[in-house]
Order: structure tokens, then sequence, then C-alpha cells
């Protein structure tokens, strides 16, 4: 006598798809959190690399300005009569070479008007200022602070 076949089980078959449904979601999931940490990470990791970037580059333009200052400030003859640490601004165009563009413009005046001409005069005959390290940093116009006690320059 034949055994006839097993009849099928509608509630473990019911059972064992929701399981395997559970277990593909739940793969899912994680394979999405996995890629989700990657990206990031990644961003992390690309933040932290532009930061870095960006501080070499303000660290290599502060040293460029410092190198035109002290190349000025090598120039200065500042009046006998400067007292105090008086601060004068000035906006300095140059073109690519460094060669300076007159006129010079005086932003904001030291209050001492034979140290706002003594500065100008210098940076006139620094001309051609020193060029930047890399040609990214070179920038057409300087804005350039100068204090005499700062500088090295007090009495």
């Amino acid at each position: 006598k034949e055994v006839p076949a097993p009849r099928p089980n509608p509630e473990l078959q019911r059972s064992l798809i929701d399981e395997q449904i559970r277990n593909e979601t739940e793969r899912l999931a994680q394979a999405r959190a996995a890629d989700e940490a990657a990206h990031q990470a990644k961003a992390v990791r690309e933040r932290q690399a532009d930061s870095a970037r960006e501080s070499a580059r303000a660290r290599a333009a502060a040293e460029y300005i410092d190198r035109v200052r002290a190349k000025i400030r090598g120039n200065i003859v500042l009046p006998a009569d400067v007292r105090g640490n008086p601060e004068a601004v000035f906006e300095v165009s140059q073109l690519p070479n460094g060669e300076v563009l007159p006129p010079l413009r005086l932003k904001r005046s030291s209050g001492h008007a034979g140290l706002d001409l003594a500065i100008e005069r210098a940076i006139l005959k620094s001309s051609p200022l020193p060029r930047p390290p890399s040609p990214e940093l070179f920038s057409r116009v300087l804005e350039l602070r100068f204090r005499p006690l700062e500088d090295g320059e007090g009495r």
C-alpha cells in the first residue's frame, strides 16, 4: 500500500516564511546601517582632511604675510617722536611678480602722520614684495598692519 504524501501544514509554512522575511529584513537593516556608518565615517574623514588643508593654507598665508611685513619693516625709518604703539593699516595692491602698485591706501591712520608716511615709503621701497610659496596664496590686494613695538621697531 502506498504511503500518502504528507500534507503540507499551512501554519508551519506560514511560520517558516515569516521567519525568512524577518531574517531578510534584519539582514537588510544591518546592511543599511553598515552603509550609513561607512558613509558617515567617510564624511568625517573628508571634513577632517578639509580642515587640515585649510589650516595648512591659513598657516602658509600667515607666514607669507609675515615675510612681506618683515621686508617692509626693514625699510621703515621711524620718526623719533613716535610714542606708544600706534597701529597703521594699509591696503597694498600688487602684481603677481610682487611689484607694488601705487597709490597705497591708508585704511587706518596710526594717528601720527610721520609714522604713516614712513610706513608708506617703506612699502614702496620694498617693491617687489616677496612672492607667496604657492600661486594659490597670491592676493592682488593685501591688508598690512604695522605697530612699531610689535614689529620690533620700538624704542
